[in-house]
């Protein structure tokens, strides 16, 4: 007669154990639940992608538009001197 180890006692308690488990319905819901889990957080990571590599192309169309762009004062030809001047002599008008 062949003596069963310690190991192997467990081994056979342990592949019981998971065929009992698998077995239930309570683990086959909780499973197929951690599978939904799994699927919704893939279609989340891959929307950010998405929404991240929309916000590098709009980053560099910004950069794009604002390197090209004058800036308003200089293209005006009005310094901020004469536009300060102008704001107080708007004020100053006397009341009839």
């Amino acid at each position: 007669m062949v003596r069963k180890t310690v190991i192997s006692q467990l081994q056979s308690v342990g592949e019981g154990a998971l065929g009992k488990l698998a077995q239930s319905p309570a683990t086959r819901t909780a499973f197929q639940g951690a599978i939904q889990v799994k699927e919704r957080g893939e279609r989340f990571l891959h929307s950010l992608e998405s929404i991240e590599a929309r916000l590098g192309a709009i980053e560099k169309r910004l950069t794009a538009l604002e390197k090209a762009r004058p800036k308003r004062a200089a293209a005006a030809g009005v310094s901020s001197s004469t536009r300060a001047a102008r704001a107080s002599a708007g004020k100053a008008k006397p009341s009839a």
